[in-house]
């Protein structure tokens, strides 16, 4: 799992083979009265109310019983995610692409985010990689996501182009490849103008690259649109 590249070019199937059969009423039924389910429901509960590590107690429980419910290996990487463990969501993020047996690119944007997290920009570069040309995908093939929620449990299941341009652009900025990373600022502002974050970070590489002028306006741009690290990068950055 560790080669993203074997994953990307080896192991996807087709968006359109995922989850083409529904579960029947009975199914449903069935799961919902499941000693997992209800251990997963404990588990978000405590969650959401960050009780992390009681939460991780019933999310393990409920994968003791359900070994092959990638989902549920996917909850437990956004608790420890969030409670500051990227390593260990890194591997259940993994875990649970095993599972699947079919890629998604909000999972690889959470992984790469993750690798991101723990300064590790080489693979976080790979992952956000894998992630852009997925979402490309979804949208080249006319999926709707429209209907879809951003969070499922707290597991993120759709992600905007502009955070993940803006993302690996971070990634690129940490590996000084300075050009890739501006590129990706200006994909990320033509996917969403309002987008604060591209223009901050923007703002921040053209400061680097000796750029003042443009720096201070893409600064002052995020700060129009409300970014609240604006100011403070104007004022570390060129004293203003």
């Amino acid at each position: 799992m560790d080669n993203f590249e074997r994953l990307f070019n080896d192991k996807r199937k087709n968006f359109s083979d995922k989850n083409s059969s529904s579960p029947s009423l009975l199914d449903m039924q069935n799961m919902v009265n499941s000693e997992w389910m209800k251990l997963l429901i404990m588990g978000v509960n405590y969650y959401q109310d960050k009780n992390y590590p009681s939460a991780i107690i019933y999310l393990n429980k409920a994968i003791e019983l359900e070994k092959n419910n990638q989902h549920l290996y996917y909850v437990r990487a956004s608790i420890k995610e969030d409670s500051g463990d990227p390593n260990g969501a890194i591997s259940d993020y993994k875990e649970g692409l095993n599972i699947a047996g079919s890629d998604w690119y909000a999972t690889y944007n959470q992984i790469a985010i993750n690798f991101l997290n723990s300064r590790n920009f080489e693979k976080a570069l790979l992952a956000f990689d894998i992630a852009a040309a997925l979402k490309e995908e979804v949208t080249n093939r006319g999926l709707d996501e429209s209907v879809n929620p951003y969070v499922v449990d707290g597991v993120v299941v759709k992600v905007d182009f502009e955070r993940i341009y803006t993302n690996r652009a971070i990634a690129k900025l940490n590996l000084r490849d300075f050009q890739g990373c501006l590129d990706d600022c200006n994909k990320a502002i033509k996917a969403n103008p309002s987008y604060s974050h591209s223009y901050l970070i923007a703002g921040k590489l053209l400061a680097i690259v000796g750029q003042k002028n443009q720096s201070l306006d893409a600064l002052r741009k995020a700060q129009e649109l409300g970014n609240p690290s604006a100011a403070n990068l104007m004022q570390q950055l060129h004293g203003i």
